[in-house]
């Protein structure tokens, strides 16, 4: 009897030494990882490009959201397609990993889990990952019932495990998956864990938990807008290792451009107000027709005024947009007597001709001008061969003029053209001494005066940085009524696309700070 209870107590004693060695042994041939170098610089040929940007992403994990990146550069591919380079820096995901996925898990009633993560590198174009797992196996009360309940632990066992993992696209999106799963129980008591089927229990748990929490959890990096209007699909993946052994993710593929996609850029770009207070503005959309507003000025005399510019911009085909511009003049309209009053016409040796008054308003397609005009006769006077100076005051007079302007496109600026000029009521405007003895009607030298002046009212609309990178080419330009006698001038005209100034104008928006950064 004395000899059974010695052996009953080696044995008791030699169990709590194996269970303690289990406990205290240290791991081997597991994965040694250091930690995730977070400074380390991408390298620029992962993610070239004419246009390229650093956007900020995050995943949303059980545990809250996890920070990465996104590299992305904008080339011409083709004549309605941009190509994509990318790289998603998956650091940030990498670095939290140890402190996400270390913890407690409970696959069943039977098994429990205490998974401390070691952490994870690329591998070529795979990503290795290790962690060391306290596995304990219970007996479980009325399994499988409504009333099951673990209870007492049969055994314990720390299990180091080596996995392997590769990354596919789906969509858009990286999927991680598990290729390789290699266990190792520590110690002298893993021969045991493995014949309980301790160790078998634990590779089908980390297996389902994995195939859980990654199909669960993909890596969706999302261009932001308008980049995602041109519909940016990711064609290959590849693993790239950032600094050593950091986890990014090689991304190429496409993205089609077309007239509707950058109708919507430019709308987004003028909801947002791209060119401040006087720039690039969203009005309306209406039928697939998009409303855009700006300001600009013109010089009359010394005096600069402003004017509206309201823009609609329409799909005519997919490599072509439809623009029609309406020039609003009105504040000009309202200003030019103020501004004319007292302006010189003519002034010559024998006459002088000066406004005294001057109203405008549209009628259709034309302009009629009306100006009140004071005009002085002299007596031109011969002083010496060939010299000519003015004499007397010979006559004053009052008379009103008529003139009918239009307007056509010179070189994308509207020129205004004097059409008819005539005495209001009809008469004669008389004739003027002009030196050297000659004779001029009144009326030729008002119409070459106010020709002149016409000439250097020229309006060349300037439509904006977002839209002059267009390239816009107006072939029609015609004055247009706007209410009651407004004026205004209508244009009609096409911007044709291609990649090259899309990214131009991404370049653009990225330096009205619209869009993120470059790197």
């Amino acid at each position: 009897m004395r000899r059974l209870k010695a052996a009953r107590s080696y044995v008791l004693v030699a169990l709590s030494v194996l269970a303690l060695a289990a406990c205290n042994s240290t791991p081997e041939g597991v994965f040694e990882f250091e930690a995730v170098d977070l400074g380390s610089p991408v390298a620029p040929e992962t993610y070239a490009g004419d246009v390229r940007f650093r956007i900020t992403q995050s995943l949303d994990s059980r545990a809250g959201e996890v920070p990465f990146a996104l590299y992305l550069g904008l080339s011409p591919a083709g004549e309605t397609r941009l190509g994509l380079n990318a790289l998603a820096d998956l650091r940030g995901i990498q670095d939290a990993l140890p402190e996400r996925l270390s913890g407690p898990i409970d696959p069943s009633c039977n098994l429990g889990l205490t998974v401390d993560f070691s952490g994870s590198e690329a591998d070529g174009d795979t990503l290795r990952a290790g962690a060391s797992v306290r596995a304990s196996l219970y007996r479980c009360k009325a399994k499988g019932t409504p009333d099951e309940q673990r209870g007492w632990r049969m055994i314990s066992q720390t299990v180091d495990a080596a996995a392997t993992l590769r990354g596919d696209l789906d969509g858009n999106c990286i999927r991680l998956s598990l290729t390789d799963l290699s266990l190792k129980p520590r110690g002298i008591l893993g021969g045991l864990a493995s014949l309980f089927g301790l160790t078998e229990k634990v590779r089908v748990a980390i297996l389902e938990e994995a195939a859980v929490v990654l199909d669960a959890y993909p890596i969706c990096p999302e261009p932001p807008a308008p980049i995602s209007f041109f519909q940016p699909r990711f064609e290959a993946l590849g693993i790239e290792e950032i600094g050593a052994g950091g986890v990014g993710a090689g991304l190429k593929g496409s993205a089609d451009i077309s007239a509707d996609t950058l109708v919507d850029t430019l709308a987004w770009a003028g909801e947002r107000a791209a060119g401040g207070a006087d720039g690039l503005r969203f009005t309306d959309r209406t039928d697939g027709r998009v409303g855009l507003a700006l300001q600009d000025a013109m010089a009359v005399g010394d005096t600069e005024i402003g004017y509206g510019i309201a823009l609609q911009l329409s799909p005519v085909s997919t490599t072509r947009i439809g623009i029609e511009a309406l020039l609003d003049l009105r504040d000009i309209q309202a200003r030019l007597p103020d501004l004319l009053a007292d302006r010189v016409v003519t002034d010559n040796c024998g006459g002088r001709i000066q406004i005294e008054g001057f109203d405008t308003e549209a009628d259709g397609t034309a302009i009629i001008a009306r100006a009140s005009l004071e005009m002085e006769s002299y007596d031109c006077v011969r002083s010496a061969p060939g010299t000519w100076e003015r004499g007397a005051l010979e006559e004053t007079k009052q008379v009103d003029v008529r003139a009918h302007l239009s307007a056509e496109l010179v070189d994308q600026c509207v020129v205004f053209r004097l059409l008819d000029l005539d005495r209001d009521p009809p008469g004669a405007l008389g004739q003027i001494q002009t030196g050297s003895g000659r004779l001029a009607a009144a009326r030729a030298l008002v119409f070459e005066a106010i020709e002149l002046v016409l000439e250097e009212a020229a309006i060349c609309p300037e439509l904006g940085p977002e839209l002059s990178i267009l390239e816009p080419h107006f072939d029609y330009g015609a004055p247009q009524e706007i209410g009651e006698g407004g004026a205004g001038i209508a244009m009609k005209g096409s911007i044709d696309l291609g990649p090259e100034t899309v990214v131009e104008l991404l370049a653009l928006l990225q330096s009205e700070g619209l869009l993120p950064p470059a790197p």
